[in-house]
């Protein structure tokens, strides 16, 4: 509010008549007093105005302030739209795919107000693992093609994909082993896991040129997509991904780290990059503290992302590093692989901490690639602004030229089970 002004209007020696006795006044006493009052009129017309300027500001700031207020109240009543996050997985695409016939129904089934999901956009879109079939140069820049334009119809940033590889996303033609037979190696300096036994020799894995299977990936699509090159030292394929404004971290690892040509069902994550990416973690939660961009209270939502399952058939084997990420409090993981939707609680014994595992199944795998009778799927996760809720609509197509629908929901009416749409 404007300061009040306090005008003092100057009074002068003509305003002032003293006469000793009553009498009529003269001609030239009512010329000087008319002058007088027209000067003091002359005086008080811009001071009025201006007096009534001021009061006018006065009562626009005043009118101000009440709006402010008033859109502040109304603003701390309206709740946040949840969090939603777009899972594919497996989308095996080839040299020869076409993008708009990938993409196409999925975005009207975002979009649909009726039968679909009724949405314009999301807010993070997962992709975990298994992007192509052969990981062949070609098929990279389709799934580029593909993923991009995902990006571009949802308005989203190149930041907010958050994307792994998979078993299908190294590179089988490279040559990582070499044959030396038994009389040229000394069998004491053989390591475990790197080498196998083949004939009157051994096949030797080249540890240089081994962390190259994903230079494919790295190269042709994860550095086009997110202007940065996908790290090829094992120890630092576990990335950490803080969002403060939606208050979620997402850690995202290579379950293929270890795979190759001998050794095909060697999934697992590194745990030298488990360590990194978990203390990583930690620094940027303690910095954005620090900063003041988060609260000493205010709770963030961890999730973990690569493309191997931890539970059923074709699981990892040792999945130990799952109590690390309970312990750290990562509330749920999100993996692919097995193209069927997955859903189970691990820990579910602890009274202070559950772990969400959820599978998306498979969103491009032809039919001969899928257990029978499981249609090709995908998740949308919903989560609620308080980070108390989750929600998984899982979606199904069931032929490849219909259109997407409700397949199941999680949780369903038993704790830890999905339930049939």
């Amino acid at each position: 509010m404007p300061p009040c002004l306090n005008y003092r209007v100057p009074i002068t020696s003509a305003c002032a008549i003293s006469s000793p006795r009553r009498s009529h006044p003269s001609s030239a006493s009512r010329v000087k007093t008319a002058n007088s009052s027209r000067s003091i009129n002359a005086l008080s017309e811009p001071i009025l105005a201006l007096r009534k300027a001021t009061e006018q500001r006065r009562d626009e700031s005043v009118h101000a302030v009440q709006m402010t207020m008033t859109t502040a109240r109304i603003s701390e009543k309206v709740p946040l739209p949840a969090l939603r996050i777009l899972h594919l997985s497996d989308l095996h695409i080839t040299a020869k795919c076409d993008p708009d016939v990938l993409l196409g129904p999925l975005l009207t089934d975002l979009r649909d107000r009726h039968e679909g999901l009724s949405l314009e956009k999301v807010d993070f879109v997962i992709i975990s693992g298994d992007i192509t079939n052969r990981a062949s140069p070609a098929e990279f820049e389709k799934a580029q093609e593909v993923v991009s334009g995902l990006a571009r119809h949802l308005s989203l940033s190149a930041g907010r994909l958050l994307i792994v590889p998979g078993n299908h996303d190294l590179d089988w033609d490279c040559k990582v082993y070499e044959y030396k037979r038994k009389r040229h190696v000394d069998p004491k300096t053989l390591v475990e896991g790197a080498y196998k036994a083949e004939g009157d020799g051994y096949l030797i894995r080249d540890d240089a040129q081994y962390p190259q299977r994903f230079r494919n990936f790295s190269h042709h699509f994860y550095h086009p997509l997110l202007l940065s090159e996908y790290p090829l030292e094992p120890t630092a394929q576990g990335l950490a991904m803080l969002f403060v404004p939606e208050r979620l971290q997402f850690f995202l690892f290579n379950s293929a780290w270890e795979i190759d040509e001998e050794y095909r069902e060697r999934s697992g994550l590194c745990p030298g990059a488990v360590s990194r990416a978990l203390e990583a973690g930690n620094r940027q939660l303690r910095e954005a503290r620090e900063r003041g961009e988060l609260g000493p209270e205010d709770h963030v939502s961890r999730l973990a992302i690569f493309h191997h399952p931890v539970t059923g058939n074709e699981k990892i084997h040792d999945a130990a590093f799952l109590e690390q990420f309970r312990r750290n409090d990562v509330r749920a993981v999100f993996h692919g692989h097995v193209h069927e939707e997955r859903v189970a609680i691990e820990g579910h014994l602890s009274p202070f901490r559950h772990l969400h595992v959820v599978g998306a199944g498979s969103f491009g795998a032809p039919g001969s690639h899928r257990p029978e009778a499981v249609p090709r799927l995908y998740n949308l996760i919903t989560i609620s602004r308080d980070l108390q809720r989750m929600r998984i609509d899982t979606r199904c197509l069931r032929k490849s030229t219909g259109a997407w629908e409700a397949f199941t929901v999680y949780p369903g009416e038993k704790p830890g089970a999905p339930k049939r749409a």
